[in-house]
């Protein structure tokens, strides 16, 4: 990929994937400028809403060989390793949300508190955004440099792809969509959570609709059998795309 100094016009193609039925295709018009920085990769977000399984479509990519970074278990590891973070957040929340050892001292955020604010209020979520995402991207950035050139693409995995602004690094995006219920459904098995707190945090996050309107691909997972043909099928295409 080389060097763009003036804005230009690209063509996206959206590639609607149905297991067991024809790819449609449909071409997306869209301005873009960017000045490119040394080793940059072929960037393809993947997103979807909580329960859509978006991280088994991730663990699938990467057996493919194609590597994942997976912005919200970085951003979930980030405060105990991150000291500055870790005090601005404990400042813009308070000590009800941090972890203290035995002396005092805070050497952690206790997330299932901070879940507990941040999802039921939109300013705070949206404050907690602002100091957690500049430093997810400086996470993604080092990743990047340290596989660039060896893959012919790399996935930005993200919940919140498009309300962090991630999506704007994106070559692609990848939407990975499932029926409402089905995606309630796994994450009360997964999670210890009430319904009440996972419809707020689905209300917090953009629907399926507008992720899938804006993003490049949609990978519909409802069953297993059924999701490894479409991320071959995308896989495929992306690495025809990436190469060019």
């Amino acid at each position: 990929m080389g060097q763009l100094d003036e804005p230009f016009i690209k063509f996206r193609l959206k590639f609607h994937l149905i297991c067991g039925a024809k790819v449609v295709m449909i071409p997306h018009l869209y301005t873009m400028s960017f000045q490119e920085k040394p080793n940059q990769i072929f960037t393809v977000g993947l997103t979807g809403g909580i329960g859509a399984g978006k991280s088994t479509v991730g663990r699938v990519f990467e057996t493919l060989g194609i590597p994942s970074f997976d912005a919200d278990k970085y951003a979930h590891n980030i405060y105990l390793n991150d000291p500055t973070l870790r005090y601005a957040v404990i400042e813009r929340f308070g000590a009800y949300v941090a972890i203290t050892s035995p002396e005092g001292r805070y050497i952690d955020i206790n997330r299932a508190k901070l879940a507990e604010v941040v999802f039921n209020s939109s300013e705070a979520l949206n404050d907690l955004n602002k100091l957690v995402h500049p430093a997810v991207r400086r996470g993604y950035e080092d990743w990047t440099q340290s596989i660039a050139g060896s893959v012919p693409y790399a996935i930005r995995e993200a919940a919140i792809l498009f309300e962090s602004g991630a999506d704007e690094s994106c070559d692609f995006i990848i939407n990975v969509s499932a029926d409402l219920e089905l995606r309630k459904k796994r994450v009360l098995e997964r999670d210890a959570l009430s319904i009440d707190q996972v419809n707020s945090r689905i209300a917090r996050q953009l629907s399926d609709e507008e992720r899938s309107e804006r993003a490049d691909y949609i990978i519909f997972n409802k069953q297993k059998s059924e999701l490894l043909k479409q991320v071959i099928e995308v896989h495929e295409k992306l690495k025809t795309v990436a190469s060019k």
